[in-house]
């Protein structure tokens, strides 16, 4: 298992925008963070590539400026 911390940050972002199917990863924890439109996301993947494509998708959502990830931890 991969876990990750991701920072999604935007202008009116909202959770809805941002839960969506990412196939072979999960997000698994998603807050907002206090005064910004950004979120922190955990997900979790099996597979390195799964959690490259949740990123990717990430970055098309409308309103998104940019997919920060802060930390990437493998589990086996």
């Amino acid at each position: 298992m991969i876990h990750s911390v991701v920072l999604i940050e935007g202008k009116d972002l909202t959770k809805e925008a941002l839960m969506f199917s990412l196939s072979n990863a999960k997000q698994i924890v998603m807050g907002r963070v206090s005064g910004s439109g950004d979120w922190l996301v955990q997900i979790t993947a099996t597979k390195l590539a799964d959690l490259e494509k949740a990123l990717l998708k990430y970055a098309k959502v409308p309103g998104m400026t940019g997919v920060v990830t802060l930390l990437i931890r493998t589990q086996s």
